[in-house]
């Protein structure tokens, strides 16, 4: 039996995008300082990205045999 990978999908991870994003831009105005924002925004996407394919179980790498 085969097993189905999942991943993700593009409306979780667009939107995970756009609140990193958000946050970016908000630290960036806060702290008066765009590279804070930029590691806010980023760290954030990272993050948030990895644990949503871990929960799907679309971050494991399998190998594919025929």
């Amino acid at each position: 039996m085969t097993r189905i990978e999942q991943r993700p999908s593009p409306v979780v991870v667009s939107t995970l995008t756009g609140i990193g994003v958000a946050i970016g831009v908000v630290v960036a105005v806060l702290t008066s300082d765009v590279i804070l924002g930029v590691i806010a925004g980023a760290s954030f996407i990272a993050i948030a990205v990895g644990l949503v394919r871990l929960w799907v179980g679309g971050g494991t790498r399998r190998p594919r045999h025929p």
